[in-house]
């Protein structure tokens, strides 16, 4: 048996480890510069198709999904059915893993290609999950897939929108089963092979889809997941059953026989298992047009394909630049909705529109959802577009209601800031006072951050508030001593700034600049200072509301932390923990002369001594969203006696 060269196609290989170098040069840069943080998902084809499905459905996009992923997938369908399922043989970084570790395999001589029955029966699997996973994001406009992906839970490192244990298995199934079976995971659980396959199969689906339109414009209401449901279960039923598609595509590897001796090279290089040599036109539903046949056959002319050996890199390269294009060209909201009276504000042609820009709250599908159940509730704003990928969003209102001020105003959030968080009393000076002062370009809260770094390099300045404006307001408090208008005027209309975050020195560039007309407003105690500043908490739990006050005692003590933006982020999981104290129904914190931890509790249920002792665990156990628990460390710290108050 001659030795099998694994290098042969140099092509398919140069754009394969290309792809894979892209990935981890990206994920370097960002592990190792603080500033840069990638979209993993940008050129996701399955992402893209994914959240096009509920943009159709729902009306809007997927998390950050954005029109480049949705144009990218849109086009790679298209080449699937014009020309084959080039994807998943060139380009996809799981399929290149994947053929990988099964060469390991070979060369371990454990390698096997399931065949038979248990193949097709193994094949609906896939088809399952594409149901599932177009199924959920179709009414929930979030990507359920992530949950269990093996590209996107290893380059996110495993973030909040994966489920690690699901995460790790796909990862698992990817290595693990790829070693031991030929394309394990690309023939039984990839929703994208799947949904590859039902452009593939389109003399089968495409009558399907017209037969759903045609029933919609007579009128006949059926939902989406029907026409889901019936493409899913088709596709899988060709594959399973007749083991080919119906396809368009003129682009097959083709045999000629009289040329062929039979050697059967073809078959030990092809990739998915196929038995070339059989075929005098391939129509094997797992054949990618990855050329690995062609280019390891001896006799020349006997294995070919329409448009020879280049066709593949050359189709892909003008798919992916043109699905660019397009995507530049028509750009899709996230989120689009219109309510109220629009329509009849449109007709009396009262409508207008309040554009805004580079907003760094709006930065996924929730942002957006939260902004317009905000928005909503406002009298006079009746629609809005938002661009999560752009950070862009345009709301709509009756001019004949409301004015363009008013919708600014009720779009922004007033802001308090303190600086100097920990200051020892002794330290500090004893009256701080109040310069307001207009800022041109300063709006979200991204904006404000580079102003908090920028005050925060003059060690006299101690906070400031935003409040709104056209420009926007703030009132830097400072102490007169030894800092004064003049240096915030400095600090702020930087053309740019340094600053250092995980240990890395970023440049930031600014466009900040200050109206002439700022003044004097206000004059605080110290402590007055800290208590306007205050972060407070407040959480209800455990039905606080069915309790009168006569019901109800509180539990006080100090709590020198709370000002610490670090734990700040736990006190969810401190309100978690404290919840499962039973009478414990309201927990929050409090600026008297000091910071204080207060917790409302039910005397005949429970004792401030019990309180206490639960404050006083290693672990904070705090209830997850699937209803499990979970231990975390116990990262506060109370000091002196607790104190026991009359609830009001």
């Amino acid at each position: 048996m001659m030795k099998k060269k694994w290098f042969h196609n140099k092509t398919r290989m140069i754009i394969q480890l290309a792809v894979l170098a892209l990935i981890i040069g990206v994920l370097i840069v960002g592990a190792v510069k603080a500033s840069y943080n990638p979209d993993m998902e940008k050129y996701c084809p399955f992402g893209g198709i994914m959240s096009f499905g509920s943009k159709l459905n729902l009306g809007t996009m997927s998390c950050s999904i954005s029109e480049t992923q949705v144009f990218v997938g849109l086009g790679i369908m298209l080449m699937i059915i014009v020309v084959g399922k080039l994807f998943c043989g060139w380009l996809c970084p799981v399929g290149t893993v994947s053929e990988w570790f099964n060469k390991l395999g070979e060369r371990l001589g454990v390698s096997r290609t399931l065949k038979g029955i248990p193949d097709r029966v193994l094949r609906v699997g896939k088809y399952a999950l594409l149901f599932f996973a177009a199924y959920f994001t179709m009414y929930s406009s979030e990507l359920w897939c992530k949950k269990f992906c093996p590209y996107y839970g290893p380059v996110s490192g495993f973030d909040v929108d994966t489920v690690l244990l699901f995460s790790l298995l796909a990862v698992a199934v990817v290595v693990i089963g790829s070693v031991f079976i030929k394309k394990f995971f690309c023939k039984y659980l990839c929703p994208l092979g799947a949904l590859s396959n039902v452009f593939a199969n389109i003399l089968v689906t495409a009558p399907i889809i017209i037969v759903y339109a045609i029933l919609l414009l007579l009128g006949v209401k059926i939902g989406l997941v029907w026409l889901l449901l019936v493409l899913v279960a088709a596709t899988a039923l060709t594959e399973s059953l007749r083991f080919k598609f119906y396809s368009v595509s003129p682009f097959r590897i083709r045999r000629a026989r009289d040329n062929c001796t039979d050697c059967k090279v073809c078959d030990s290089h092809c990739p998915e298992g196929i038995e070339v040599s059989e075929y005098d036109s391939v129509t094997h539903p797992d054949c990618t047009l990855c050329l690995d046949c062609v280019k390891s056959c001896r006799v020349q002319d006997t294995l070919t394909v329409r448009g020879g050996n280049w066709m593949p890199p050359v189709v892909l390269a003008i798919v992916l630049a043109l699905a660019l294009i397009l995507a530049r060209q028509f750009p899709m909201a996230t989120l689009s909705d219109r309510w109220g009276n629009y329509e009849q504000a449109d007709s009396l042609n009262t409508v207008e529109k309040v554009v805004f820009e580079d907003l760094g709250t709006i930065k996924c599908y929730g942002s957006c959802v939260s902004m317009k159940n905000k928005v909503s509730r406002i009298p006079g704003i009746i629609g809005m577009d938002a661009w999560a990928s752009k950070q862009k969003v345009t709301l709509y209102y009756d001019a004949s209601k409301t004015g363009a001020t008013d919708v600014k105003r009720a779009v922004f959030t007033p802001s308090l800031y303190n600086i100097r968080k920990g200051v020892p009393e002794e330290d500090a000076p004893d009256a701080l006072v109040g310069y307001h002062v207009g800022v041109w370009e300063l709006w979200d809260g991204v904006d404000n951050a580079h102003i908090y770094r920028m005050l925060s390099e003059n060690s006299h300045i101690y906070g400031f508030s935003t409040e709104f404006g056209e420009p926007v307001y703030i009132t830097v408090y400072l102490d007169p001593d030894n800092a004064g208008p003049e240096d915030i005027r400095m600090l702020i209309e930087r053309e740019k700034y340094t600053y250092v975050q995980n240990g890395e020195k970023i440049t930031q560039k600014v466009e900040f600049e200050l109206t002439d007309d700022g003044e004097y407003v206000d004059t605080l105690g110290f402590l007055e200072y800290r208590k306007l500043f205050f972060p407070s908490y407040d959480r209800a739990f455990n039905n606080y509301r069915k309790f009168s006050a006569e019901d109800m005692k509180i539990f006080e003590i100090d709590f020198p932390g709370a000002e610490d933006p670090s734990l700040q982020r736990w006190m969810g999981h401190l309100t978690s923990h404290v919840s499962f104290e039973p009478g414990a129904v309201r927990l929050r914190t409090e600026f008297t002369e000091k910071p204080i931890l207060q917790i409302y509790f039910v005397s005949d249920s429970t004792s401030a001594g019990n309180i206490m002792q639960h404050l006083q665990k290693d672990n904070l156990t705090c209830m997850l969203r699937d209803g499990s628990t979970k231990d975390y460390e116990n990262v506060f710290e109370f000091t002196g006696d607790y104190r026991i108050k009359a609830a009001k």
